[in-house]
């Protein structure tokens, strides 16, 4: 029955290899998919040669050979998952302590005294995903993938004090294999490797379509909404009563004329970047023009951080523009009432602005009202 499981293991994760393999050409940049790849080539080879060999040297080695670093890729691909980098540092201690397993068995050593640093490869190899992704689990994926990391590693660290209790130091490979002991961990390790695949593959999966999907609603230059997920946003907000900001870089096309459009694109992110900071939802409509959604304020809230805003980038500067240069943008601000779409604001806010630029820029402008808004000294709260 073990030689059966290990064959079907052998076909799966053969399999697996090709699918991945497939996915990561199409995905160049996605290198925790090559670690996969790497990952199920070194168990796919190791599950054939459970299933052919009979316990004799030759399976010790390639046992030595290929489960450290299919353990060792698995870790990696675990890492760039979750943000991480490659840990070249552990690369190095798995093949100095596999080195160190081949050396010990090249000597005649024993079977128990060689397989301590192949067991601690291992189990090194898992905890350090095992720390990496235990910092901050994110979800049902993330707790399962964790429990069964942390159930092999355990598999590997209890063969080093009960391999020598068990069958004494002097003990031989082909002795240990057959046992009642061995068999059962292995089927464990088994059951339990499949499962963690699979795990990671989704984790893997649901990163690259959760990026791809930032991708296409942030705007490229500035890293807000772009203006397509904005209104999306907007539109799908109860409609509980708010208000929304427009805004616009007062006389953005002398910036670009007069220096360059790279620093035309470093005011933009500064404004952006100033924006943002508000901790509401902002969307670039396009060229130098953003919008603020403020769902539950106020028009006189907006109001007074459209003002705070203002004054905020009169303020900065940039290296590249001359000393007399001075940055200004101008606001529009608009309200909408409960049960109101918050689309007919975003409507009143634009010809707010465009009010505010007739007046003379610089300023801030609200629908109602059409009248400038005196600097406030607590702007609104972002909602949670």
């Amino acid at each position: 029955m073990f030689v059966s499981l290990t064959a079907v293991h052998a076909c799966v994760f053969a399999t697996l290899a090709l699918l991945v393999g497939a996915i990561r050409i199409g995905m160049r940049k996605e290198s925790a998919l090559s670690w996969m790849v790497a990952a199920l080539l070194c168990g796919t080879t190791e599950m054939l040669v459970l299933a052919l060999a009979r316990h004799g040297r030759g399976e010790l080695l390639a046992a030595m050979l290929l489960v450290p670093p299919a353990y060792l890729c698995f870790g990696q691909a675990l890492r760039i998952s979750t943000g991480g980098r490659q840990n070249w540092g552990l690369i190095g201690t798995s093949i100095g302590l596999v080195l160190c397993a081949l050396a010990l068995m090249a000597a005649g050593a024993p079977f128990v005294l060689m397989t301590i640093p192949f067991q601690l490869g291992c189990a090194l190899a898992l905890a350090d995903g095992i720390t990496h992704l235990g910092r901050r689990p994110e979800g049902i994926i993330d707790r399962a993938l964790l429990g069964c990391l942390c159930l092999l590693a355990t598999l590997f660290l209890i063969r080093i004090p009960l391999y020598p209790a068990l069958f004494g130091v002097d003990v031989h490979y082909a002795a240990v294999m057959p046992s009642a002991f061995e068999r059962s961990l292995l089927l464990v390790s088994a059951l339990l490797t499949p499962p963690s695949i699979f795990l990671l593959l989704a984790k893997i999966i649901m990163g690259i379509i959760a990026r791809y999907r930032l991708r296409a609603e942030r705007d490229h230059l500035t890293g807000v909404l772009n203006r397509q997920a904005f209104e999306q946003a907007v539109r799908a907000e109860p409609l509980r009563g708010g208000s929304v900001i427009f805004c616009d870089i007062d006389r953005f096309k002398r910036v670009n004329d007069r220096y360059g459009h790279h620093v035309g694109d470093e005011v933009i992110r500064l404004f952006a970047d100033i924006l943002a900071a508000t901790g509401f939802r902002v969307g670039r409509l396009g060229g130098e023009e953003f919008a603020i959604f403020l769902p539950g304020n106020s028009a006189s809230d907006a109001a007074g951080l459209a003002e705070v805003l203002r004054m905020h980038f009169h303020n900065s500067t940039h290296d590249a523009l001359t000393s007399d240069h001075r940055l200004s943008a101008s606001f529009g601000v608009a309200d909408y009432a409960q049960n109101e779409a918050p689309a007919e604001a975003l409507i009143r806010a634009d010809v707010a602005l465009y009010r505010a630029k007739g007046e003379g820029r610089n300023r801030v402008a609200v629908f109602h009202a059409w009248s400038l808004v005196p600097v406030v000294q607590e702007p609104p709260r972002a909602a949670a």
